[in-house]
């Protein structure tokens, strides 16, 4: 375990509630895998809930900074579309510890903290929206709303990520999405210039 005792407990915390739910895990079960007392959690989290949202914010901050990291290492608005939905795609069905969380599970700990996913699919979609933006800059793309058409994309990855998570994704579904995907990014180009008439 870390020897910083905060560090140990939101590992051991996150280990403990993605195997058994937000309701089942109980406080010295965590202090426990953490190696520390009950009561040092409760010196740095006020309650379980706390603890909870502590984790939730953490793992957001790290995929957020992974998908930042993708989309600079494209080097067009097109393919940093592209990066964008290849990142959410790759972090929706990776496994945590090496185990899916069921769908029951997943409900549960979505209840706990549905007050963070207006932020942070904000957080998200303001990645997208800079993207776009660059994209209508650079002439590549037609988008009249940026802010908006990154938050309404973002709301669709956010449903298909339920289905990606709590079953084995085969590589066609993930082939039938990039495909979908494909004809959305196809749709964001701007049109050609006026042609010179012909004579």
């Amino acid at each position: 375990m870390s020897s910083d005792p905060r560090i140990a407990i939101l590992k051991a915390a996150g280990e403990v509630f993605a195997r058994f739910g937000f309701k089942k895990a109980s406080v010295e079960d965590i202090a426990k895998r953490a190696g520390v007392g009950k009561g040092s959690i409760y010196l740095h989290f006020e309650s379980k809930e706390a603890l909870f949202e502590a984790i939730v914010r953490q793992s957001h901050e790290m995929s957020l900074a992974e998908l930042k990291a993708s989309v600079q290492r494209a080097t067009t608005p097109e393919a940093q579309v592209r990066a964008y939905i290849r990142c959410k795609l790759e972090q929706s069905v990776r496994k945590p510890d090496g185990e899916r969380l069921e769908m029951a599970t997943l409900f549960e700990l979505g209840t706990q903290v549905m007050h963070l996913v207006p932020q942070m699919q904000d957080a998200d979609a303001a990645i997208l929206a800079r993207v776009f933006e660059d994209g209508v800059a650079r002439g590549v793309f037609t988008v009249s709303a940026p802010q908006l058409a990154a938050r309404g994309f973002v709301e669709l990855i956010t449903m298909l990520v339920p289905k990606l998570m709590t079953q084995e994704t085969s590589p066609l579904t993930l082939e039938a999405l990039d495909a979908s995907f494909e004809i959305f990014i196809r749709g964001l180009s701007a049109p050609p210039g006026p042609t010179p008439p012909t004579r």
